[in-house]
């Protein structure tokens, strides 16, 4: 990686003939043709005979038409520059391939196609080059991908070079080794003081054991010895224990809106809301249970049977999730009305499995106010709840006039203690989370 936090990744092919195809041509032989024009001209000059001229004329054009239809062989160097390596899902990359012509002979017609990873929209731009190159020339080609979760390996590019006539070609596809990584982490996830007995790492408005200081009291009998206050023990001779606050771990639903609703995206060919709220509710979950918190997954919109994951600890829940992310059969959008979306979501039945003492983590664009009534009722359940909301509202008026609308939805949830982090998927949801966290605390 260079200092300007680019990747760049390379491929020299010295012989590009492997797959070459010869269109029309002979066997190799002396370039008879040009002994005859060098001949005839200097006999011309010789003699200062205007024929001679002429045949020498005749020479150097076979040499010509000779030349133009030469299989060519040329060495050329490419270079694959990504913007990023690690982008956040939904992320625009920049693609920048260079090719260069190594040799002293000129290329008179070069055409090639990047192998753009499988998975991955080509969003501005070209994959596709034509051009000529002299010896020692460079040109480039610059396009735009949309960044998906996952891995994903460039394919060959594809080189074609051809001679002056267009007779003969030589093909080949060129490895460049360039991968792309789109994961991320909301690395922390906010959370409220509503907890459970296990240890973990939410601080609560009780003493005990711990590392952070709450209180001190009267010294017991029973108080283990190293929580004696001795610097106030040789001050005034008065025997106190100091507490500790505790930390506990919390229980936490990440309630994800997967109606047909919430299958809305900010422009054609990016990801839709639903999609960055699973990626967004993975993450969250990693984070969660590698901290000692129990996580666990609600559907809001799904099909009976296929709505909940119980909370658990360990690693092994965040795969369970994205198992029923993935198996989870979402009501048809083509075969489906609102009123049947809403009997999908059925509230009462997640009230009733969702234990007491759980934190919301709400992911949804929030762009009806079914969702918005169903987010306060799980707090006036005594739920903490915290919106996570996707801004896919775009520039254009229609997009203004529904971020108003979402914004308006929004309010009501502030009015009923429902923490929001409306982040934009542009960003990184731990950006948007420290700035939401440092709203809260102002």
């Amino acid at each position: 990686m260079s200092g300007r936090g680019r990747v760049t990744t390379r491929s020299t092919q010295s012989d590009l003939s492997l797959t070459s195809t010869l269109l029309s041509s002979g066997p190799a032989r002396t370039d008879i043709g040009l002994v005859f024009a060098l001949f005839a001209g200097a006999a011309g000059i010789v003699v200062s005979e205007p024929a001679m001229f002429v045949s020498a004329i005749v020479g150097f054009v076979y040499v010509g038409y000779r030349n133009a239809n030469r299989e060519p062989d040329p060495t050329l160097t490419l270079d694959r520059t990504l913007s990023t390596q690690s982008p956040a899902p939904g992320a625009t990359v920049e693609v920048t391939l260079t090719v260069t012509n190594e040799t002293e002979e000129p290329v008179a017609d070069l055409r090639l196609v990047d192998g753009v990873p499988e998975r991955l929209a080509v969003v501005d731009g070209s994959p596709r080059l034509g051009t000529s190159l002299g010896p020692g020339e460079s040109e480039s080609l610059t396009y735009a991908i949309r960044a998906r979760r996952g891995s994903h390996s460039f394919d060959e590019c594809v080189v074609a070079v051809r001679n002056l006539s267009g007779s003969a070609e030589t093909r080949d596809a060129v490895e460049i080794d360039t991968k792309l990584d789109c994961e991320g982490s909301v690395d922390d996830v906010p959370l409220t003081g509503q907890t459970i007995t296990a240890s973990g790492r939410v601080p609560t408005d009780s003493g005990g054991e711990g590392v952070e200081f709450y209180a001190t009291r009267q010294h017991h009998r029973t108080d283990p010895m190293r929580r004696v206050d001795w610097k106030r023990y040789a001050k005034t001779g008065e025997l106190t224990t100091v507490e500790f606050r505790r930390e506990r771990a919390a229980t936490v639903i990440c309630l994800v809106d997967v109606r047909v609703e919430a299958h809305v995206a900010r422009r054609e060919g990016e990801p839709d809301a639903v999609w960055l709220s699973k990626y967004a509710a993975e993450r969250a979950m990693e984070s969660l249970l590698s901290t000692g918190n129990r996580a666990g997954v609600a559907l809001y919109g799904a099909f009976p049977g296929q709505r909940y994951l119980e909370p658990k600890t360990g690693r092994d829940q965040v795969l369970r999730a994205r198992s029923l992310f993935e198996k989870a059969e979402i009501p048809d959008a083509s075969r489906t009305d609102r009123n049947q979306s809403r009997r999908n979501v059925n509230l009462e039945t997640l009230l009733k499995r969702i234990p007491d003492d759980a934190q919301i983590a709400f992911f949804s664009p929030f762009l009806d106010e079914d969702v918005v009534t169903d987010a306060r009722r799980l707090a006036a359940h005594g739920h903490s709840v915290t919106a996570y909301v996707p801004d896919l509202a775009g520039k254009t008026p229609g997009g203004e006039i529904s971020k108003f609308e979402r914004d308006r939805r929004l309010r009501k949830l502030h009015g009923d203690d429902v923490r929001v982090v409306l982040w934009s998927p542009d960003e990184p949801l731990r950006a948007a989370t420290d700035r939401a966290k440092a709203r809260w605390s102002a």
